[in-house]
């Protein structure tokens, strides 16, 4: 059961990281309406920072700093932060465990896993959101990810996410214990 009444004893650094299409927004948006955190969504913060995204190595730096940053201030803030971007390769999150481990902060990484018949049905279709990512961005990114150095949930991005949300509470209160 999901408790919509959660109160956080201290800051937590919750990293979601699946490939586009996966289901990574709809989970944080679920958890975000679960848990009071600050949801740091990397497509929002590209289109923030840049009217017409070229996705370039350059462009990716400077919006990851500037999650990066927002992220330390939520959690000097005490609060939680919840980084929703594709996070595939170990050095994309050592960033966060990081930043996680400065603030003695906990860090949770969720993978957000779908299978790729339909990854490649819901990057088809229309939808809202300030994602670009067709299936063709899907299909170049295909076997990038790689495994968490550390323990992770697992979220299968067509299923209810109450239960996941529950263990990351539950996860969250363990650390705080």
């Amino acid at each position: 059961m999901v408790s919509g009444n959660f109160s956080f004893a201290r800051p937590a650094l919750v990293l979601l990281s699946g490939y586009p299409g996966s289901g990574k927004t709809t989970f944080a948006r679920a958890l975000a309406a679960a848990i009071p955190l600050d949801h740091l969504e990397s497509d929002a913060v590209r289109r923030s920072l840049f009217a017409s995204p070229a996705y370039t190595p350059a462009e990716s730096a400077r919006v990851f700093a500037a999650i990066e940053k927002r992220a330390a201030v939520s959690l000097r803030a005490g609060h939680i932060a919840l980084i929703d971007a594709t996070n595939l390769a170990r050095g994309d999150r050592r960033r966060f465990e990081r930043l996680a481990a400065a603030y003695d902060a906990p860090f949770i990484g969720v993978r957000v896993t779908a299978p790729g018949e339909e990854v490649r049905r819901r990057l088809a279709a229309p939808r809202e959101g300030h994602s670009q990512a067709g299936v063709a961005v899907y299909e170049a990114m295909l076997g990038r990810a790689r495994p968490f150095a550390t323990p992770v949930v697992v979220v299968d991005g067509r299923c209810d996410p109450a239960p996941a949300i529950a263990l990351v509470q539950a996860l969250m209160q363990q650390y705080w214990q």
